[in-house]
């Protein structure tokens, strides 16, 4: 059944993609950060229950794709080496505010 599709969520919020979050334990808070995207390429395939749960703590909601196994394999492999690239441009730590800054 290699072409037998299967379900698999990303996460939209307006008209961005999630890709991933990070938590940061800053000043005995605990923070999140989102990332998302406006290519839906790199976005992140998740299952329906995470689905469900990044969808309340990011405030998005679900979109349902379609695809054999080989297609999400592919999805994912993507989505790793968009990650990996990143990493290697930005450093390990990949921040989008100042932590510090922010909490004041």
């Amino acid at each position: 059944m290699p072409n037998r599709e299967y379900p698999y969520y990303f996460i939209k919020l307006g008209k961005l993609y999630y890709v991933y979050h990070s938590y940061k334990n800053v000043k005995k808070k605990e923070v999140s950060s989102y990332e998302f995207t406006n290519d839906e390429s790199l976005a992140f395939p998740i299952d329906e229950e995470s689905a469900k749960q990044l969808a309340d703590e990011c405030g998005g909601h679900i979109v349902t794709k379609n695809a054999t196994f080989n297609d999400y394999i592919s999805q994912g492999e993507i989505w790793n080496n968009f990650l990996y690239s990143k990493k290697r441009t930005y450093g390990e730590s990949i921040s989008l505010i100042n932590i510090d800054e922010w909490l004041g």
